[in-house]
């Protein structure tokens, strides 16, 4: 499969793990289930897909194949990189387990939005202060924004 095409897969993944599937089942959710307290609700999938899931899918796909994010992301096609992407892809694993169990263990939900706000923050701070960005870096800093904000307010007003 050519890398094209694998962008375009990946820019789909991303879609929806952090819009079409969370708003999926906030919907379901407050419709089905009649919850209504919409600030738990976002948390719970923005959390479940943005940072269980998402991160859970790319941890595996880094430590699979490190050099899709090693040349596609950051544009780095040294081999000699691939062993840190793939570490990265480990952390990614174990950040996305939490997300993940965050849904049906409520008290790790809080542990997995401020991991997510803190790693999404940091990432996209990362990618902001780099110069040249090619198309999937700068698809990559509007949806790390986006996750932050998605993540970080209904956290906000959950600890205030």
């Amino acid at each position: 499969m050519n890398m094209e095409r694998k962008n375009g897969l990946f820019k789909i993944s991303v879609v929806l793990f952090f819009y079409i599937c969370p708003v999926i089942s906030i919907l379901i959710d407050m419709l089905v289930f009649k919850e209504f307290l919409l600030v738990q609700v976002i948390l719970k999938w923005c959390v479940f897909w943005g940072v269980g899931l998402r991160l859970f899918t790319a941890g595996l796909k880094q430590s699979l194949t490190p050099e899709f994010t090693a040349k596609s992301i950051f544009d780095v096609t040294d081999v000699k990189a691939f062993p840190i992407v793939r570490e990265l892809g480990f952390a990614n694993i174990c950040f996305g387990f939490i997300g993940i169990i965050s849904l049906f263990m409520f008290n790790f939900r809080l542990v997995a939005a401020i991991i997510g706000v803190l790693y999404y923050s940091l990432a996209l701070f990362q990618h902001l202060i780099r110069e040249k960005k090619n198309s999937t870096e700068m698809f990559v800093t509007i949806t790390d924004l986006s996750i932050v904000l998605d993540l970080g307010i209904p956290l906000l007003i959950i600890l205030l």
